[in-house]
């Protein structure tokens, strides 16, 4: 058996990448490069403990969890997401784009007509923005 053989055996059954562990890398490579300018213990100290995070995550095999795991991640970072995909799309100044809070559903709406009722069209869900 060869060695690609051997390394895909491996991985078979593993979780895997997600967006938490995009974040974590991310997030990883910005101490790495703090650490470059700053040289302090505390932030490589914190850098090694996000790479062991990151590494138990990508070769998990409790689907379950790491998925609940991600789900939690994507809720709690849910506001944030939608204003920069707002602020990415508001230099178009004839539509704003909204997201459904029920189905995640993209709704575009006229820009600067202030407090309006959107009604979302895939899953017919109202909710209140300001366009």
């Amino acid at each position: 058996m060869n060695f690609k053989h051997k390394i895909n055996n491996f991985f078979r059954g593993r979780y895997g990448y997600d967006e938490l562990n995009r974040f974590l890398i991310i997030f990883y490579a910005i101490l790495v490069i703090l650490n470059l300018i700053l040289r302090a213990y505390v932030i490589n100290i914190i850098g090694f403990a996000i790479l062991i995070i990151l590494l138990f995550r990508i070769l998990s095999k409790n689907y379950e969890k790491r998925r609940a795991e991600n789900k939690k991640f994507m809720e709690i970072t849910a506001p944030f997401r939608v204003w920069i995909f707002n602020m990415r799309n508001s230099s178009k100044s004839e539509y704003k784009l909204f997201i459904c809070p029920k189905c995640r559903q993209k709704v575009r709406v006229p820009n600067g007509k202030g407090k309006i009722q959107i009604t979302c069209p895939k899953c017919r869900n109202e909710f209140v923005k300001r366009s």
